[in-house]
């Protein structure tokens, strides 16, 4: 699909969920979601997540690939087994 509007359908999304009174465990960002992290606008609604109960996990391995480990907003630089052992630990799982 289209970055841009992938980027703006994924904004959407994580201000939806923090206006929402079912907040995940986890938000889990992989590949190019690590950029959510590192921007302003969604890292803040990321931050509100967190504020909330939700844990999230920025794979450390893409921030790195990206050259953008240093400009992240929010969440815990993760790696793989942390992020599949969190998958494991949930009923669903739901990938944007």
């Amino acid at each position: 699909g289209d970055d841009t509007l992938g980027g703006n359908l994924a904004k959407m999304m994580l201000y939806t969920l923090t206006q929402s009174d079912s907040i995940p465990s986890y938000v889990l960002l992989m590949n190019g979601g690590v950029r959510l992290a590192c921007e302003q606008e969604t890292a803040d609604h990321l931050n509100a997540l967190i504020d909330k109960g939700c844990t999230v996990m920025v794979c450390g391995t893409c921030l790195n690939f990206f050259g953008i480990a240093e400009e992240i907003k929010a969440g815990i630089v993760s790696n793989m087994y942390d992020i599949l052992t969190a998958m494991q630990q949930v009923s669903k799982v739901i990938t944007v």
